[in-house]
């Protein structure tokens, strides 16, 4: 059977608390809706059989039920933390058996994994139970191996510097056997003096310290080089990677969510990559070496030295799922933190406008007191837990310094007698082997840390593009512009336009109008190509939008919006924006059409006036005019424009209708206005209601049809008599 989507619910019929599923299945008889709990398949009904999934809400619970013509069939239970979801499933089921089809698979308002039905973790779209099936390092191990050889070559120097660490105790043990302790023979070197030998074996140590250190300092360098590299790679890639991805699933994300990503996971996984490297070099040469020494000279002493591991291993294997959750629930409670954080910085103009410091104050001190709660919680277990572990990976130290000091006593269990020398040299080689060994201890913090952030930059990375860019790079000329049988939701249960068709002229200036929601704002994304059609097609001078090279289709197309957004820096620079290679006469001429040239020269310093983010230091009205004339600069084929002068006052409007009236000759423009007085100069005006067309003509034939434009028209003189008959000095 091949399943098409799932939704979960946690209520058994006699109200007790279940993980069960409803999986809607497709097979060669027909397609059914599957119920399913722990125990296995409980209920299997046909949607041929379905005319209507019905939603009802108790107290403290809902159900629902599939209304079929031998009556109402209990579909499942849930507690009202389900309800959003379940209906968002209701209307996707319902569109369903309406249509008998699915644009695409619905996603339960994002909360839910539309695999397992398991709720995503807050703040993402990550599945508790799919993600470990899934490998979240495979993009970032992609990301990261052109470093690789640099990470290799810093590992292999540090693995040469580490072979010192193994020359000095035997060094040592020559230097206390041979000359320091009684009896010592003083005689390993033949004809030269034991003060010479003496000098001679603490010079060699001294030149191991000394070449194990420069060797050091050589990998951190090429190491710490390569971290930084591999920082800037990966933050390019998400980077890059979010600016790829489609409104939709960019919708997904929040602002702060995004910028966590791209800068603290990141810096977290490269930091992780960096030390671990080091570590696993400096473990692996360690760790064969000495235990080499062992097996061939004291084999029961090793015993000794690994006899606490099964149970370090054993308590970090029952922690290990503990503590990936608990650091999943901070990195949540961060990103929840900058989050506020960065909504309170965007709109401290509102937050001080109603005077509502106070709360946010207190917003986000809850939500830092929340996250310090948390990280108090996580670091107290760990401060519990590491040194536990610590100890006991020390405690064979014990042992072997205990038979090891009855081995030089005489009293040896363990083999042959030992000399001081051998002892030192043993218990530094044990030291060698638990030092990496206290590292692996700290393992289960730093790769929770690194695995949750892993895991929030593969969900960027794996993100596939829903707009894959077309091939055809050919200049666009005329500019017209056709819907052919067009029909598009951003939702695949509630379409915004349906089966629409429309053509716009090369040249020609069409106005759009109608009520808020009808969609004429979704027009505009279309034509943009913010998002792809669900069925039919757009096509401009014949050719499908979906066929288009994105640079050639941005090329052609200009717009300016009625919610301006202007770059923080000089106001010459967000003119240029649209064309980095015009010349300064060229950017100075756009705006002496968008009627800004001279509130900009009365600026301090004129076009090189810093304007803050979203340009907060200019008003409204000279946003949208710099706005324009960015727009003018660019000189499109298709101009767009999206309630463009809807910031402005009545006489500045004026200025740039007359402007704009240049500004559209010999280009096909679209323009959507809710002041219908701006589009009487158009050559058609198309009024779309719930998503088709509704009238289309031009402004006089349509007022003569005294249909749904002239209610329009009329509705807005009354609304604009009402106004001015307010403002009058006489009432």
């Amino acid at each position: 059977m091949e399943h098409l989507f799932t939704q979960a619910f946690d209520l058994t019929d006699g109200g007790t608390p279940c993980q069960g599923q409803m999986k809607l299945m497709r097979s060669a008889e027909g397609d059914f809706l599957k119920v399913f709990s722990e125990e296995g398949e409980i209920l299997s009904l046909p949607t041929a059989g379905m005319e209507e999934i019905l939603l009802t809400c108790n107290a403290g619970c809902g159900e629902l039920c599939a209304k079929t013509a031998e009556g109402d069939v209990r579909l499942c239970r849930f507690t009202m933390t389900h309800l959003e979801p379940m209906s968002e499933f209701v209307k996707a089921m319902n569109h369903y058996l309406t249509h008998d089809r699915l644009w695409q698979d619905p996603d339960t308002a994002g909360l839910y994994c539309p695999h397992c039905g398991a709720r995503y973790l807050p703040g993402t779209r990550i599945c508790p139970k799919c993600a470990r099936k899934l490998s979240g390092a495979k993009n970032i191990m992609k990301i990261a191996k052109p470093f690789l050889p640099g990470f290799l070559v810093a590992g292999l120097l540090i693995l040469l510097a580490n072979t010192f660490s193994l020359i000095i105790p035997a060094v040592n043990r020559q230097l206390i056997d041979g000359y320091l302790a009684d009896g010592a023979p003083r005689d390993l070197f033949g004809g030269l003096s034991p003060v010479g030998a003496v000098w001679l074996l603490v010079g060699a140590m001294f030149v191991c310290h000394l070449l194990k250190r420069l060797i050091t300092v050589f990998a951190s360098l090429i190491r710490n080089k390569n971290g930084t590299a591999f920082v800037y790679a990966m933050r390019k890639a998400v980077y890059g990677k979010i600016q790829d991805i489609s409104l939709t699933s960019a919708a997904r994300y929040t602002a702060g969510g995004l910028i966590n990503r791209v800068t603290g996971d990141s810096n977290r996984i490269a930091d992780f990559i960096q030390r671990e490297t080091v570590w696993i070099a400096e473990t692996a040469v360690l760790f064969v070496a000495v235990c080499v020494y062992f097996l061939v000279t004291r084999p029961l002493l090793m015993v000794f030295i690994f006899l606490p591991m099964p149970i370090v291993y054993v308590a970090t294997t029952r922690f290990w799922r503990l503590i990936r959750r608990r650091y999943n629930k901070q990195w949540i409670l961060s990103s929840r933190a900058n989050n506020i954080l960065h909504d309170i910085i965007k709109g401290i103009r509102v937050v001080k406008v109603f005077g509502k410091e106070d709360r946010e104050v207190e917003k986000f001190k809850k939500a830092n007191k929340d996250l310090a709660d948390l990280q108090r919680k996580n670091e107290l277990m760990w401060s519990v837990l590491s040194p536990a572990l610590n100890f006991t990976v020390g405690a064979g130290e014990f042992l072997l310094l205990y038979f090891g000091a009855q081995a030089v006593l005489g009293n040896s269990v363990i083999g042959d007698p030992m000399t001081v020398g051998e002892l030192i040299q043993t218990v530094s080689y044990a030291g060698l082997i638990y030092t990496p060994l206290h590292h692996l201890t700290q393992m289960p913090q730093s790769l929770g840390h690194a695995a949750t952030s892993a895991a929030r930059l593969n969900e960027i990375l794996s993100e596939e593009a829903e707009l894959t860019d077309g091939s055809v790079q050919k200049p666009i000329t005329c500019g017209k512009i056709e819907f052919h049988d067009v029909t598009f939701g951003y939702t695949s249960y509630e379409p915004v336009l349906k089966n629409m068709d429309l053509t716009v002229d090369a040249g020609e200036m069409i106005g759009i109008v109608g009520h808020s929601g009808a969609g004429k704002s979704t027009m505009i994304n279309l034509i943009l190509r913010l998002y792809d059609v669900n069925s039919g097609k757009i096509t401009i001078d014949g050719t499908d939008l979906r066929e288009f090279d994105k640079k050639t289709l941005s090329d052609a197309i200009g717009a300016v919006f009625q919610e301006t957004f202007l770059f923080e820096g000089p106001i010459y620079d967000n003119i240029l924006y649209a064309r980095p290679d015009a010349t300064p006469e060229m950017v100075f001429r756009a705006a002496k059409i968008a009627c800004c040239h001279e509130f900009i020269l009365k600026l301090p310093e004129g076009y090189n006036t810093r304007i803050g983010q979203n340009g907060h230091t200019l008003s409204g009205g000279e946003r949208q005019r710099v706005a324009i004339a960015r727009a003018v600069l660019k000189d499109p084929k298709i101009l767009i424009l999206d309630e463009a002068t809807a910031s402005l006052d009545t006489d500045t409007e004026a200025q740039i209708q007359q402007a704009l009236q240049y500004l559209v000759k010999d280009r096909t423009t679209i323009a959507i206005a809710h002041r219908l007085s701006t589009l009487r100069h158009a050559d058609r005006i198309v009024v779309v209601n719930k998503g088709k067309i509704a009238e289309q003509g031009p402004h006089s034939e349509l007022l003569k049809q005294k249909g749904q434009y002239y209610d329009l028209v009329m509705a807005q003189k009354q609304t604009t008599k009402m106004a001015k008959t307010e403002e009058s000095p006489n009432n």
